[in-house]
């Protein structure tokens, strides 16, 4: 292999290991303002939501602008969120953190539940 395209390959290959990690660290902070912000107590603690509390945020959540339209100046009874109170930076990080969340496996997967049926 010629040492340039192998050079290249490690490159790529590196960047793209660090833009994982650092997609990770901030899901992870994304959690943390999840649950310093309560948005769990509705929302549940992955974005699974509820029907009597708060609707489902994850997987797929919606856009950013739609997003911070609703924090900012919600429909419904969820209190809203300035962003004196919670900073744009901040609300991203939730976003990115819901985006984070993979979808559930399918029902037919889990063993128990093949079974039935």
């Amino acid at each position: 292999m010629d040492s340039r395209i192998f050079l290249a390959t490690i490159i790529c290959l590196a960047t793209a290991l660090a833009q994982s990690a650092q997609s990770a660290q901030s899901a992870q902070s994304g959690r943390s303002a999840f649950v310093e912000m309560g948005c769990h107590h509705c929302h549940g603690y992955e974005g699974q939501g509820a029907l009597p509390t708060g609707p489902r945020l994850a997987p797929e959540p919606m856009p950013f602008e739609v997003f911070s339209n609703i924090v900012r100046r919600p429909p419904n009874v969820m209190p809203a969120y300035s962003a004196k109170v919670l900073s744009d930076e901040k609300l991203k990080r939730i976003l990115e953190f819901l985006e984070s969340i993979p979808e559930p496996p399918d029902v037919a997967s889990i063993p128990v539940f093949a079974e039935k049926q």
